[in-house]
């Protein structure tokens, strides 16, 4: 089985070292020849400390297109990644992890091939160019796929106890779920600059991440099937030695994802004439971080 991760942050690295532990080819795609050198001398999983065998190149040329391909970039890494990608002359099938909701129609502007998504639960944390500590385990949920069934089910075959594969009839329901999910704790870990276990350790962080669920949950009440007060418990619990991507953009001086996140959701609550007081002032004052400690002004 062969695969491409297209980015080698945690979550690529994490995905990638899976693979690799079920014998699959996997070439990374990155940036930096820097990383691309260091990944060819093995890459390292924590806390195990496997080492495992993966190809690494900074040319696109050099990546198979007869692999499913996993991008695992942060979304404002999409528009070159993409248009790169939509350059080639056989499209490879493309599998789409990011957090939030904008890829889905984003991607729509490339011609590409043929394109899935997935939702990630797990926590992992990027330690070098190398390595990465696993942090919290949980689901990666595909949306469901008949061109790549057979892939999804080797996949499954991998780890199940740690690294669970688990499918999605509905594209839009599941990403919006996981959004709801980054909703509810991503902004609070962020401006509290927490461990996502804080929320639930810290009495008076508590009762901010319960008063930011409810507002949520009661938003959204079509997707109590799918998601409820002790499901987003348990995932900041599974992930509770996890800084969340938010946290780790803003102490990196990254900009943080914020438009496909909290923007996303406030719109979709704002067209169904609801209202989230609580997640609009989160907004406001991410922005106003993102603006003075990214740029500086």
């Amino acid at each position: 089985m062969q695969f491409v991760v297209v980015g080698a942050g945690s979550i690529g690295l994490l995905i990638g070292s899976y693979l690799a532990q079920h014998q699959a080819e996997v070439t990374f795609w990155v940036r930096r020849e820097e990383q691309a050198k260091r990944l060819r001398s093995g890459l390292v999983r924590e806390p195990e400390k496997n080492t495992y065998e993966v190809r690494s190149t900074i040319h696109i040329e050099e990546l198979p297109t007869d692999a499913l391909w996993i991008i695992a970039v942060k979304y404002d890494a999409l528009p070159v990644i993409l248009s790169e990608i939509s350059t080639l002359s056989v499209q490879p099938d493309l599998l789409f992890v990011q957090n939030g909701i904008g890829h889905l129609s984003f991607v729509k502007r490339y011609s590409l091939g043929h394109v899935s998504f997935a939702t990630v639960e797990h926590g992992a944390g990027r330690i070098n160019d190398r390595t990465v500590s696993h942090n919290g385990v949980g689901p990666i949920t595909i949306a469901e796929n008949e061109r790549i069934l057979s892939t999804i089910q080797w996949m499954a075959e991998i780890d199940p106890l740690n690294f669970p594969i688990a499918t999605q009839k509905s594209v839009e329901r599941l990403l919006f779920r996981k959004v709801l999910i980054n909703c509810a704790i991503n902004p609070l870990t962020a401006l509290l600059q927490v461990k996502n276990g804080q929320l639930l350790e810290n009495p008076h962080f508590y009762s901010l991440f319960q008063q930011l669920c409810d507002e949520l949950l009661s938003n959204f009440e079509e997707y109590s099937d799918l998601l409820n007060y002790k499901d987003i418990e348990e995932v900041c619990r599974k992930t509770a030695h996890n800084q969340s991507s938010m946290l780790v953009d803003r102490e990196k001086g990254r900009k943080m994802e914020i438009e496909t996140i909290l923007t996303a959701v406030l719109k979709e609550i704002e067209r169904k004439g609801g209202s989230a007081p609580f997640l609009q002032m989160l907004e406001t004052m991410l922005l106003g971080i993102n603006r003075s400690e990214s740029s500086g002004c």
